[in-house]
């Protein structure tokens, strides 16, 4: 390094000290040094530049972010945030909730036309609930879940008719159940023109949101909570290797699809994720941190949006 360089970077040091360190302003700087303002301005700059001031944010949204980078190279993903932890008092959902939201309020507000696929559950239903009021004719808002259940009903967290009471847009349903009782059921409405429609929507996806449902005890198994299986089935399910659902889809530990269990047929289709077409799903919690890391195994999602005690137990080998 020559003379010129060491006097220059000597010089910016100064600046840069009485800058950051005393909160002098730039006047005060250049008349300490006997220097113009702008002179000391790129000084203060060249300190930056020559890395002779290191910055340090002490606060959790920056282990957020570097849990975010590590999940995003650890499983090869395209759209990552974790929520930081706030307080025990607030609900951890919540942090995944507020970026969940704002996450799908900016694909809403593109004006280029998207086919924008929607699954179920109950993260999911609380974030259409969030979603900032918007006329999107541009944009298909689609169903790729059934939308009744084996006792008929419409499903707790059915999502679509959230999204209509705060957005305006075009939506399309899935007029199909969540599980078909065999293979007969199950083409009988694949082959019904309005679903095959659908079908093809949900096939030419540009972006689609979803939960993914733990399968551990029986008070944090989505499926048997809101009726979609019995007692029965849930055993027989755990015993087959269940350890997550999407939108009634199972999966084993790691990630592959269990198919037909005992004649329960999942009608919901799962778009292949794709670097330019993420399937991003919304989860957190130490009841799901098992089906999660499985469905990231599996290559089913290529998105999270999750929270920071997750994001963590996700990272552990």
């Amino acid at each position: 390094m020559g003379i010129s360089k060491i006097h220059k970077n000597d010089s910016a040091a100064r600046a840069a000290w009485m800058y950051y360190v005393y909160k002098m302003n730039q006047d005060e700087i250049a008349k300490t040094m006997g220097i113009s303002r702008q002179r000391a301005q790129r000084l203060i700059s060249l300190a930056v530049k020559e890395n002779l001031v290191n910055f340090k944010i002490n606060h959790s949204i920056v282990s957020c972010q570097e849990l975010s980078l590590e999940l995003k190279n650890k499983y090869n993903l395209t759209n990552v945030d974790v929520a930081p932890k706030v307080s025990d008092k607030i609900d951890k959902l919540d942090g995944i909730i507020n970026l969940a939201s704002k996450t799908i309020d900016t694909f809403l507000m593109s004006k280029k036309p998207m086919n924008l696929i929607f699954g179920s559950g109950l993260i999911l239903s609380k974030v259409a609930d969030k979603l900032s009021p918007v006329t999107c004719l541009q944009h298909r808002i689609i169903s790729n879940i059934g939308n009744h259940g084996p006792n008929g009903l419409e499903p707790p967290y059915f999502v679509l008719g959230r999204i209509s009471q705060n957005v305006v847009s075009n939506f399309f349903p899935f007029t199909v159940p969540i599980y078909a009782s065999n293979k007969e059921v199950q083409n009988f409405f694949l082959n019904y023109l309005p679903v095959k429609k659908t079908v093809k929507l949900i096939q030419d996806f540009d972006v689609c949101f979803l939960s993914i449902g733990g399968f551990g005890s029986k008070k944090t198994t989505g499926l048997l909570r809101d009726s979609l299986i019995d007692n029965d089935k849930y055993h027989l399910m755990k015993s087959k290797g269940v350890a997550g659902q999407i939108n009634g889809v199972c999966f084993d530990v790691e990630g592959k699809i269990l198919k037909n269990i005992d004649n329960y047929i999942p009608m919901s289709i799962l778009p292949n994720p794709k670097p330019n077409k993420p399937v991003i799903a919304f989860a957190g919690g130490m009841d799901r941190v098992i089906a999660i890391k499985a469905a990231l195994k599996g290559k089913l999602i290529n998105g999270l949006i999750t929270d920071e005690a997750t994001a963590e137990k996700l990272l552990q080998e």
